[in-house]
């Protein structure tokens, strides 16, 4: 399965909560890219010190009981030049992504869920020690624009 590692420094993030969150192996995934477009219609004029090229990002968060839940929460972000202060009234979360090196697998979006599949598939036979806690959907475009880029990676922490 073809893949890279790259090296990141801390990253900053800011956008929305997909409200709820979803549960994985449902048809709740489909909630994403309105969650998208709502970030960039409504919310995107918001944020401040956005970086340049824009950098998307759909942070996948594990629940504490997901082994029991499915459940995951889901944000759809934009990559700031640091972190941001943010008030309840703006609707906007921000996160940090910690420094490390992230294995990336390219997906086509076509295909997204079941390359997902595949890949955690691969990540589990290859025993590969991914940080388990999260997983980040990057988009990068030079559109300004998440919906014109028809590939995405799926990225994983590396753990030492």
């Amino acid at each position: 399965m073809e893949y890279i590692v790259k090296e990141y420094e801390i990253r900053y993030f800011a956008g929305i909560e997909l409200i709820g969150g979803f549960k994985v192996g449902s048809e709740d995934h489909k909630k994403i890219p309105g969650l998208f477009e709502e970030l960039e219609n409504v919310y995107l004029s918001d944020i401040e010190s956005k970086k340049e090229p824009f950098k998307y990002v759909g942070l996948e968060i594990y629940r504490f009981d997901f082994m029991e839940s499915k459940m995951v929460d889901y944000f759809a972000m934009v990559e700031t030049k640091g972190l941001i202060e943010v008030s309840e009234e703006d609707n906007l979360v921000t996160k940090k992504l910690p420094q490390g090196k992230y294995i990336m697998f390219p997906i086509n979006k076509a295909n997204m869920a079941s390359e997902i599949k595949k890949v955690y598939r691969y990540v589990e036979e290859e025993d590969i020690n991914v940080h388990l806690g999260f997983h980040v959907e990057l988009y990068e475009d030079d559109d300004k624009s998440h919906f014109n880029n028809e590939k995405l990676y799926l990225c994983f922490k590396l753990e030492e």
